[in-house]
């Protein structure tokens, strides 16, 4: 880049740049109107998806770092919020995957034969 004119600013990667007050990439929450009933569903649904059960998604619920969902753990209450998760959760299901590795098959040749 050549910065020689003095329009050009040298690039730098967004981790290593240093972090200010108002960086417009700087995640920001707030609350907007809405269903909450609707929120819930949604949010149990897309952690179904992911393989997480209603004792994980209360769990979440219970930390104030997610915001929507511990919003909706204290507008309902814990009993009340686990009610919803796992009506929600025998609705909808939990995805649950599971890998394993099988040994190589054999690269042994096998002729096989038919009948004529």
């Amino acid at each position: 880049m050549n910065l020689a004119d003095g329009n050009a600013v040298a690039k730098v990667h967004p981790a290593s740049r240093e972090i200010l007050p108002d960086d417009p990439l700087e995640m920001q929450a707030f609350e907007v109107p809405g269903d909450a009933d609707l929120m819930l569903r949604l949010l149990i649904e897309e952690y179904a998806r992911i393989g997480w059960g209603a004792d994980a998604i209360l769990a979440l619920a219970r930390d104030p770092n997610y915001r929507a969902l511990h919003a909706l753990w204290q507008t309902y209450g814990e009993p009340e919020l686990a009610r919803r998760v796992r009506d929600a959760l025998s609705r909808c299901g939990v995805i649950r995957v599971r890998a394993t590795e099988t040994k190589p098959l054999s690269e042994r040749l096998v002729q096989i034969e038919f009948p004529r």
